[in-house]
């Protein structure tokens, strides 16, 4: 059995906890260690099964406890090896240990446990951003968030996915007509910004989805989303109608998956 979290999403933290019955890996570490520990508590996954913590990019949501995460316990923090330079200084501020920095390649497979991940590129205005596709006992979890667009090489680890937590940041109009300045509309609408509602359903009506069995809305913005408008356009506009999820900013959400047989990692 895989069981998996998230563990909160949105402008005040994210994270993931993927888990079998050996091994765990972290994504993203935007919540306080002991947050991180409680929710994980809270949906029942052993936060002590934990190996590694994986990096999407250097956000504050996103990675604010990685150094404490590596201090206290000692375990490795993976990062896009194109950060690893001392110009990129709000990694080096986090204050993660130099032994427990540890580079991975954007396309190339690394394992950890019993997981094999493949980052792939995300299109934001933080440096070398990525999402993961993780995969253990011949399934398959992809995480695609903090992208203004989505490119053949996301929609290909979409369409061959089990389970796909996926951004749903903003509703155009809210955004357009909401109270936040015009520089940071234009952020968040750009092409290194975020993914609206409308760009993620015309992504997912353009996917297969030939192996999902469940969609979870994530990173929904405060301002200017809607978790009901979001539900009633998904039920309308999205062709495929597979169990699907909208995730309320910061709150938590559990599920679990059964392993293959006979499966051969790759």
């Amino acid at each position: 059995m895989i069981n998996y979290g998230l563990l909160g999403s949105g402008s005040s933290g994210n994270s993931y906890l993927i888990s079998t019955q050996n091994s765990a890996i972290l994504i993203d570490a935007g919540f306080s260690l002991k947050q991180l520990k409680l929710r994980s508590e809270q949906l029942k996954l052993d936060f002590s099964k934990v190996e590694a913590l994986c990096l999407t990019h250097i956000h504050p949501d996103h990675s604010k406890t990685a150094g404490v995460f590596a201090r206290q316990t000692k375990l490795p923090v993976f990062v896009n090896e194109n950060l690893l330079d001392e110009k990129y200084y709000d990694l080096h501020k986090l204050g993660i240990p130099q032994p427990l920095l540890k580079p991975f390649s954007a396309g190339q497979p690394f394992k950890i446990g019993e997981f094999v991940i493949t980052s792939f590129p995300t299109s934001h205005d933080s440096p070398h951003s990525v999402g993961f596709n993780i995969k253990t006992k011949g399934r398959s979890i992809t995480i695609v968030t903090d992208t203004g667009i989505i490119d053949k090489t996301i929609m290909d680890f979409i369409d061959d996915t089990d389970i796909l937590f996926i951004e749903a940041n903003y509703e155009k109009e809210m955004l357009l007509n909401g109270p936040y300045p015009y520089y940071l509309k234009q952020r968040i609408a750009s092409k290194e910004g975020h993914l609206s509602n409308s760009d993620t359903i015309e992504a997912l009506n353009r996917s297969s989805l030939k192996k999902t069995q469940h969609i979870y809305f994530c990173h929904l913005s405060k301002t200017n989303n809607c978790s009901i408008l979001l539900t009633q356009r998904s039920s309308k506009e999205l062709s495929w109608n597979g169990k699907t999820t909208v995730c309320e900013h910061g709150a938590l959400y559990g599920g679990s998956i059964e392993g293959v047989r006979n499966f051969y990692e790759t």
